[in-house]
């Protein structure tokens, strides 16, 4: 499968003069899950927190299964974590109260079981609060203009979406062409996979041309915005001089759309700038309308919380939470300019 170029995006403070390699080793990538409940400690549900390491979800979803004699579709998480990276997430089925389970027993590869409770219903895709992230850097070069950046990172940052959302050389992308050209994609995570990649690219391009065009702390009529710390939006019928203050004091958040099917809030300026940029793609945002997926909108401004570094040589550990749906790396490019060890080492098992 030929591969599809994805280009490079603005960065919003220029680019970093610091390079750096990331995940040489799995442990220097850390992700800790947070969920948006408090488990209840009863109930027909087990919710099990488990660390893993050079492992994806999918397969602990999978050994689970096998474990306990469920189907896989039977086994929930909150959210999928990478592979290449030490990562503690939640995993959750369902188990009748009075029916024990030797999980101590179980022997995970390459996984532990960290803890078990009950909680009184499943574990829903997408139930969590926020992910921490313990990132190290190796072979730091220009360490004094890095540290200089790191006071910025916490003004906000683009909220693009990953890399990884597109698969290695892009194909995720590929599957998408070739969704919207007719194939039919039987599976229906790679087909979901294809229509996420697809909408995750698109929602990037409005992002990196606003921060081209100098409009990402600039609001424009007709923008949609959201409120900090909330999935609260509403659209902007006339920009007053309040209104750019609650964006620049990170009250308020721009927007960009997640193409698809459903009433556009966006409105006079900002939607003729978007079907601007967006004027390139028109055919995937027709193709999206077609199989129904449902439009969106998302944050472009991403703020770490808990944002701390620490240097040891020219080795770097940077730690900061993320709501959850966020990309550690959206953060880090805007630090240092870096190699991906392990995206190497999957290039080269394709």
């Amino acid at each position: 499968m030929s591969g599809v170029t994805v280009p490079e995006l603005a960065y919003l403070y220029g680019k970093p003069l610091a390079t750096a390699e990331i995940r040489v080793q799995a442990a220097d990538f850390q992700v800790d899950e947070q969920l948006n409940f408090e488990p209840s400690g009863s109930g027909e549900h087990l919710l099990l927190q488990i660390e893993k390491t050079g492992q994806n979800t999918q397969f602990i979803a999978r050994e689970l299964a096998r474990l306990t004699g469920l189907r896989v579709r039977d086994i929930s998480y909150a959210g999928l974590k990478d592979r290449h990276a030490v990562t503690r997430q939640w995993f959750c089925f369902k188990w009748p109260i009075k029916q024990a389970l030797d999980w101590q027993s179980w022997q995970l590869e390459g996984a532990q079981i960290l803890q078990v409770v009950r909680h009184y219903r499943k574990l829903r895709l997408g139930a969590l609060k926020r992910n921490h992230f313990t990132l190290r850097l190796r072979r730091v070069t220009e360490l004094s203009a890095l540290l200089d950046r790191v006071p910025l990172l916490a003004q906000g940052v683009p909220n693009y979406y990953g890399e990884q959302r597109f698969g290695i050389n892009g194909g995720n992308l590929v599957l998408a062409e070739r969704l919207f050209g007719g194939e039919s994609i039987p599976d229906r995570q790679i087909r979901g996979l294809a229509l996420s990649a697809s909408r995750s690219f698109l929602f990037n391009q409005v992002i990196a041309a606003r921060i081209s065009e100098q409009l990402f702390d600039q609001l424009l009529s007709g923008d949609v915005v959201q409120l900090n710390g909330s999935g609260s939006i509403f659209t902007l019928d006339t920009v007053t001089p309040e209104l750019q203050q609650r964006l620049a004091g990170r009250d308020i958040h721009l927007t960009a759309p997640l193409v698809g099917l459903g009433k556009e809030m966006v409105q006079a300026e900002a939607a003729a700038f978007e079907q601007r940029v967006l004027q390139p793609w028109q055919s995937w945002q027709q193709a999206l309308q077609l199989l129904r997926v449902q439009a969106g909108r998302r944050s472009m401004r991403l703020l770490p919380e808990q944002l701390t570094v620490a240097t040891d040589g020219d080795t770097v550990q940077l730690s900061f939470a993320l709501p959850a749906g966020c990309f550690a790396t959206s953060v880090l490019r805007e630090l240092v300019n870096y190699r991906d060890a392990a995206r190497d080492i999957a290039q080269m098992e394709c």
